[in-house]
């Protein structure tokens, strides 16, 4: 693990970074975040922040000094599988209530990503905790494919703040 650790610094920095910016922008525009009714971004919000928390996660795990790749299979699958629940039960609710403005197309492939990042940290944890395999390249992969998915649904929601109110975008 030693070896990857610049790369998980670097990782967990990014994504620390980026969710105090995305703390900074929902706290600004709570209303149309986190308000109730149609203009709200709630969901968007939740899945971009719990992302960049997985990342952050899986990074600082990663920094654990002296770690063997099993222990670390072991303590990320336990924690990436439990934070995986709340993906698809945000997944269900999308699909079971969706928002008026966002097409169940859109929703599917917004989610597409995230699903992605999830599953190949829950296959590469568990081959790991096995010992199956020593998988740190695919495992950086859904690190990566998270902090992506992150920052693209967080542009979305930045974008979508901005319609909601559109005298806020004025200089």
């Amino acid at each position: 693990m030693q070896a990857w650790s610049e790369f998980y610094a670097v990782t967990g920095g990014a994504a620390a970074a980026l969710l105090g910016l995305l703390f900074v922008v929902v706290s600004m525009n709570a209303a149309a975040t986190l308000g109730a009714g149609r203009g709200s971004s709630k969901r968007l919000a939740e899945q971009a922040f719990q992302n960049y928390l997985a990342v952050l996660m899986v990074s600082l795990l990663a920094l654990y000094p002296q770690m063997s790749p099993t222990t670390f299979g072991s303590i990320t699958l336990c924690v990436i599988a439990i934070w995986a629940v709340w993906v698809l039960v945000r997944l269900y609710q999308t699909f079971a209530s969706p928002e008026d403005q966002e097409p169940r197309m859109l929703a599917l492939r917004r989610h597409f990503s995230t699903v992605v990042g999830f599953g190949i940290l829950i296959v590469t944890a568990l081959r790991m905790a096995m010992k199956l395999a020593n998988d740190l390249n695919l495992f950086a992969a859904g690190t990566i494919v998270l902090l992506f998915s992150a920052t693209v649904v967080s542009w979305e929601l930045l974008g979508r703040i901005a319609r909601a109110d559109p005298a806020s975008s004025r200089p």
